[in-house]
């Protein structure tokens, strides 16, 4: 009589990775030559929205218009203060130190 051996292979079952975009929010806070604290909010807008911001500044030839992008940016990116526009920093200051931070920001959000 033969004896028959069974071996049984456990096979792990991968599942795909989960990516929580959408949540915490960022605290971008700038500070001004007198020590006056700007603080703003950040939010994902989410990554279509992402795309559609990049899509709207790129220009005919490529480059980026970075006044478009950096109103895009503030429109949906920046949620407080609330309503806050491009033109409000005519006389704000911090604003290529906000741009640089929602640049980064959204990079991050991206990047998984």
């Amino acid at each position: 009589m033969t004896e028959t051996k069974k071996t049984t292979k456990t096979t792990k079952k991968v599942a795909p990775q989960t990516i929580d975009r959408l949540s915490g929010n960022e605290v971008f806070k700038y500070t001004d030559k007198n020590g006056y604290e700007y603080e703003y909010t950040l939010q994902f807008p989410g990554v279509v929205k992402t795309w559609e911001m990049i899509d709207n500044a790129t220009m005919e030839n490529g480059q980026l218009a970075k006044s478009i992008l950096a109103n895009e940016y503030i429109e949906n990116v920046v949620v407080e203060p609330a309503g806050l526009t491009l033109d409000d920093f005519d006389n704000r200051p911090g604003l290529n130190e906000l741009y640089n931070a929602i640049d980064l920001f959204l990079g991050k959000k991206m990047s998984d």
